[in-house]
């Protein structure tokens, strides 16, 4: 399957604020030799609002796996603050496929990323609750 190369985006979506990360020929081929991302080069400063646009299989949800830290890239290198490695733990995205574990019921599907911090589910328990009542689930526990 042949890949699509997008645009790249400007060297910052601002210009402003200093550098929070920076991808610098990032690339990603999958071991059954599927090159989902090739020499990207990105920066994203502080305050940043970027949006990653593109038809499906360019490798949006690549990059995103990449910056929260699920992936390796193949190639390249992602420089946080000036620095290869950075504590990833307040990064977080939605997949656009479902990934709810379909055995838990929603508290612990809430719960998950916080039970794997090792943050005990009484401790918890306001979180996910504050969190359900911002989407309406409250009740649905």
């Amino acid at each position: 399957m042949m890949q699509e190369k997008v645009p790249q985006a400007p060297a910052s979506a601002s210009g402003k604020g200093p550098m929070l990360l920076a991808l610098r020929g990032v690339g990603k081929v999958f071991s059954n030799g599927v090159t989902a991302l090739s020499d990207v080069d990105l920066t994203i400063r502080e305050g940043d609002f970027l949006s990653l646009l593109g038809p499906s299989g360019c490798g949006k949800s690549t990059a995103l796996r990449l910056i929260a830290g699920l992936a390796t890239p193949t190639s390249g290198v992602l420089d946080w603050r000036g620095s290869s490695s950075v504590d990833r733990s307040n990064i977080s995205f939605v997949f656009q496929e479902p990934t709810l574990l379909p055995w838990a019921d929603v508290f612990d599907n809430v719960w998950l990323p916080l039970r794997l911090k090792g943050v005990s589910r009484a401790k918890a328990a306001p979180v996910v609750m504050e969190m359900l009542a911002r989407v309406h689930l409250t009740g649905f526990e």
